[in-house]
């Protein structure tokens, strides 16, 4: 499988995320599921490719934003499908993918 498209979110989205919702402040994990990450995943879908995230160069992650981000996108495609197609890269921190992908596996996103 190769890499249809990417999301470099300090660039693309913010070197700040917020919160879960949009009520909850700006760039919420709403906000990045909604108009980038919905998108692209599913032309990563459409084209039986994987996405790649780039969490590198923010200031950190609220667990908020990643189920309002990841934890909805697992909800409406399901885990299994969701781990297929997606890829990521955290050369500052590793661990910010270990959370991602238990949020996928076991979203808390309501």
């Amino acid at each position: 499988m190769e890499m249809v498209c990417s999301i470099v979110i300090a660039t693309e989205f913010s070197d700040a995320p917020g919160a879960r919702y949009y009520t909850d402040g700006p760039k919420s994990g709403q906000e990045f599921y909604e108009t980038l990450l919905k998108t692209r995943f599913e032309q990563a879908l459409d084209l039986n490719g994987y996405l790649l995230i780039d969490f590198d160069n923010v200031w950190g992650y609220p667990s908020s934003f990643i189920g309002g981000a990841f934890g909805r996108l697992s909800q409406e495609f399901g885990a299994d499908v969701v781990l297929k197609h997606l890829q990521y890269k955290s050369d500052r921190n590793p661990l910010i993918i270990d959370k991602v992908v238990s949020e996928i596996r076991k979203p808390a996103y309501k």
